[in-house]
């Protein structure tokens, strides 16, 4: 069995008014590093920053050493419900930056409630919910190769804009 090799972490709040978030985050010094959404939305970003359309609002800040903070009005692992949540832990989720994660679906299949998908943003995403219900999000750059060892354990779905 392979083992992980981590390459970064961040967290990801599910927050129920982007905006108010943004502008806290913001004044605080946090700088937008990509954003999706609207095209409204994306208009708001600053200028040279990444982004892509989606369904939802988000913007992620790239802290130090491979970790990020993101923050969302929307999220494919979460029920619409939980954004008007307080804070508890099925508010926040973990994204681990992997080098692959053929080992999270090796030692975690049964865990794996969500579909495994190919980003056009070129990663390979696996979510999962810990024991208590947290949900960690393993993403691995993407490759052909990564591709084709994943696909031989679980089916894959692709996302394009």
């Amino acid at each position: 069995m392979s083992s992980l090799e981590f390459t970064g972490i961040g967290v990801h709040l599910k927050v129920k008014d982007i905006q108010k978030s943004r502008a806290f985050y913001e004044s605080l010094g946090f700088t937008p590093a990509f954003g999706y959404g609207s095209e409204e939305f994306r208009k708001t970003l600053p200028e040279g920053c990444g982004s892509a359309p989606e369904k939802y609002q988000g913007v992620t800040y790239r802290l130090v050493d491979g970790a990020e903070l993101e923050i969302a009005d929307g999220h494919i692992a979460a029920k619409p419900t939980v954004f008007a949540e307080e804070i508890t832990s099925g508010k926040i989720s973990a994204m681990i930056r992997v080098k692959s994660v053929v080992p999270v679906i090796e030692q975690c299949k049964d865990r794996i409630k969500f579909p495994v998908r190919k980003y056009y943003w070129n990663s390979i995403e696996v979510a999962l919910r810990d024991p208590d219900g947290f949900v960690l999000v393993f993403i691995a750059p993407f490759s052909d190769e990564e591709l084709e060892r994943v696909s031989k354990l679980v089916s894959v779905e692709t996302v394009n804009p």
